[in-house]
C-alpha cells in the first residue's frame, strides 16, 4: 500500500489487532461475543423491504392493468427500487458479518471497525442514490398532478427548481462522502498518513439541510390541493395522500439526531448504527410516498389478479391504449335538440343564419381546474365528482350582411304589419 509507506506491516497489523476504542473504566473489552441489537436492525430491514416491494408492486401493477401507460416519473421511481433492495441488504449483512449493529465501539478490534465503516460508507451511497430518484420522481408526478397541460405556472418552476437542488445536494453528498479524506483510504483506515475533513459536523450540516427539503417537500403541494375546485371531503382526503411525507420527516429528523450525537461521543459504530436505520425508515417512506397515489386506483376499481398468459399478454399488448375507466357512457356527448325549421341536410349545431361554424370557433379564454382533470384521470376523484374541470369562454361578433338571404329568415315586416287597417 503505497498510502501507508510510513508504516511498516509489523506495525500496521499490531493496530489492526488492537482495540478500536479505549473502554470505559472498569469496562472488559469482548471481542469474541460482544453485545449487540441486530434485532432492531433485522426488524427494521424486514418492515423496510416489504412494505417498499409491496407498495412499488402496486403501483407498477395499477400502471400496466389499470392505467395502462407509464410516464417519466415512473420509470426514474422503478429504477430507485435496486439501489433501495441493495441497500438494505448490504444493510442486512452488516448483521451477520462480526460483530454486528449496535455494537460498542471499544468492544471491536480496528480490522473490525475497517470494515464497518467501510460497508457504512457503502450503504450511505446507495441511500443517496435511492432518496435522490425517488424524490426527482414525486415532483415530477406533482407537475402532472397539479400544472394544467401547456402551461408554466409558479408553481411549475418551483417544481424543476427542487428537482436541480435534489440533485445537487445528493450529488455534493455522495462525492464528500467517497472523497472525505485523502488518500481516500484513510475513510475506514484512520491510522493511515493523510487528511481529513471533519466528517461529524459534515454529517450534521448535511442531514439538516435534507431535512428542511423534505419539510419543503411536505408543504409545497397543500398550497395547490386547497386551491383545487373540489369539495372539503376531497381535499382532505387528497391532503391526507399527500401527508404521508411526515414520516419521512421524522425519519430524517431521527438522522438529524444521530448525527448530533456523534459531536459529543466517541462511540461513532453504535452512532452510526442508528444513523443508518433511520436512512433505512427514510428511503422506505420515500418510496410510499411515491407508491401511495396507486392505492386509491386500487380501491376504485375491482382488485383481481390477472390469470397467467393469455391475458397478461392481452394486457401488455393494450398499454398504451385508452384510459379504461373512460367508457362510452363517461364520454361527453352533444346535446340533442330539435330544430324542426332547419333543414335536414344542415347539422344542428350549425347556426343557419351565419357563416360561422360553432364547432371551429376558437376560444378566448381558457381556465382549468388546475389539476382537478390530472387527478381525476389518476383515480384520486371519481367522474361524477371531479367538480369544475375546465372553463371555456368564446367571443361571438355579429353582423348583418344583405348579400345573404336566408329562406329561413323573415323580413324586417311580418305580413300582418303590412295590412291597411281601416278601423
Amino acid at each position: 500500500m503505497a498510502s501507508s509507506a510510513s508504516l511498516n506491516d509489523t506495525a500496521i497489523e499490531a493496530i489492526r489487532r488492537g482495540p478500536a476504542l479505549e473502554p470505559p473504566p472498569g469496562t472488559e473489552p469482548n471481542f469474541i461475543d460482544p453485545p449487540n441489537n441486530n434485532k432492531l436492525a433485522v426488524a427494521v430491514i424486514s418492515v423496510c423491504s416489504t412494505l417498499s416491494i409491496l407498495f412499488y408492486l402496486a403501483r407498477i401493477y395499477t400502471r400496466i392493468f389499470y392505467m395502462k401507460k407509464a410516464r417519466l416519473e415512473d420509470y426514474i421511481g422503478l429504477v430507485a427500487l435496486p439501489f433501495l433492495v441493495a441497500g438494505a441488504a448490504k444493510f442486512a449483512a452488516m448483521t451477520i458479518s462480526s460483530p454486528g449493529l449496535f455494537v460498542r465501539q471499544w468492544n471491536m478490534r480496528v480490522i473490525d471497525l475497517e470494515g464497518f465503516i467501510y460497508s457504512y460508507i457503502v450503504v450511505t451511497i446507495q441511500y443517496c442514490v435511492t432518496l435522490a430518484l425517488v424524490k426527482v420522481a414525486i415532483i415530477l408526478e406533482w407537475i402532472h398532478f397539479f400544472v394544467p397541460r401547456a402551461t408554466r405556472n409558479t408553481f411549475y418552476w418551483i417544481c424543476y427548481g427542487m428537482i436541480v437542488a435534489n440533485c445537487c445536494l445528493y450529488l455534493a453528498t455522495v462525492l464528500c462522502i467517497n472523497y472525505a479524506c485523502t488518500p481516500r483510504e484513510k475513510i475506514w483506515r484512520r491510522y493511515l498518513p493523510g487528511t481529513c475533513i471533519n466528517t461529524v459536523i459534515f454529517n450534521v450540516v448535511i442531514t439538516s439541510i435534507h431535512l428542511v427539503f423534505d419539510i419543503l417537500m411536505l408543504l409545497v403541494p397543500h398550497r395547490i390541493i386547497w386551491k383545487l375546485s373540489l369539495s372539503s371531503r376531497q381535499r382532505i382526503g387528497i391532503s391526507a395522500i399527500f401527508s404521508v411525507g411526515i414520516m419521512t420527516c421524522v425519519c430524517a429528523a431521527g438522522r438529524v439526531a444521530s448525527s448530533v450525537n456523534m459531536i459529543y461521543s466517541t462511540d461513532l459504530t453504535y452512532d452510526y448504527s442508528g444513523y443508518l436505520v433511520w436512512g433505512l425508515a427514510e428511503c422506505a417512506t420515500a418510496g410510499l410516498i411515491f407508491c401511495v397515489p396507486a392505492i386509491p386506483v386500487l380501491f376504485r376499481y375491482r382488485f383481481q389478479l390477472p390469470s397467467i398468459g393469455l391475458r397478461f399478454r392481452d394486457k401488455m399488448g393494450t398499454i398504451f391504449s385508452q384510459h379504461p375507466s373512460t367508457t362510452s357512457s363517461q364520454l361527453p356527448s352533444r346535446p340533442k335538440t330539435n330544430h324542426r325549421s332547419a333543414p335536414p341536410d344542415v347539422a344542428p349545431w350549425i347556426d343557419v343564419d351565419s357563416v360561422a361554424n360553432l364547432t371551429e370557433l376558437e376560444p378566448v379564454r381558457t381556465r382549468s381546474g388546475e389539476g382537478n382533470d390530472q387527478l381525476q384521470e389518476e383515480g384520486f376523484i371519481s367522474h361524477s365528482e371531479g367538480g369544475i374541470l375546465r372553463t371555456t369562454e368564446i367571443a361571438i361578433t355579429t353582423s348583418e350582411n344583405p348579400d345573404i338571404k336566408s329562406p329561413h329568415r323573415r323580413g324586417p315586416h311580418q305580413p300582418w304589419l303590412d295590412c291597411d287597417s281601416s278601423d
